[in-house]
């Protein structure tokens, strides 16, 4: 069973943080997923200081996100398909990726102090991102 993890890391004000390959990546276990997306994490918070140094009036969002796929997927480009035709064939539009989702991480990061950021919201923003 393969699994991906996504990653978002960005400025509201300007976008993207993340350079590229680092977003994507698939993994042949759980186990494997789960080490990557502690990793991220670590990387995403270290971001998020040096961004916040930075800019420190800024909103930063990071998340991540593991998801087992349906069916196993080789790379990045075969895992990013399937997502995209599990969002046009679900049956439940609020919530296309359902049980795929087996673990997230979010957090938004103001001025005034970091918060939880809803899984809900970052799913919608990358399923906007892969249709």
């Amino acid at each position: 069973m393969s699994h991906v993890v996504i990653s978002s890391f960005e400025n509201m004000d300007t976008g993207d943080l993340q350079a590229q390959g680092e977003a994507i990546a698939v993994f042949a276990s759980e186990a494997s997923a789960r080490t990557h997306m502690a990793d991220r994490l670590r990387v995403l918070e270290q971001g998020i200081a040096t961004a916040r140094a930075a800019d420190a009036a800024a909103t930063f969002i990071a998340w991540v996100v593991i998801f087992r796929m349906p069916l196993d997927v080789d790379n990045v480009d075969e895992a990013l398909e399937d997502l995209e035709l599990v969002i046009e064939e679900t049956e439940t539009p609020d919530d296309p990726f359902g049980e795929l989702v087996i673990a997230y991480q979010g957090t938004k990061s103001a001025a005034t102090g970091a918060t939880p950021y809803p899984q809900k919201d970052a799913l919608e923003g990358l399923e906007a991102w892969l249709t």
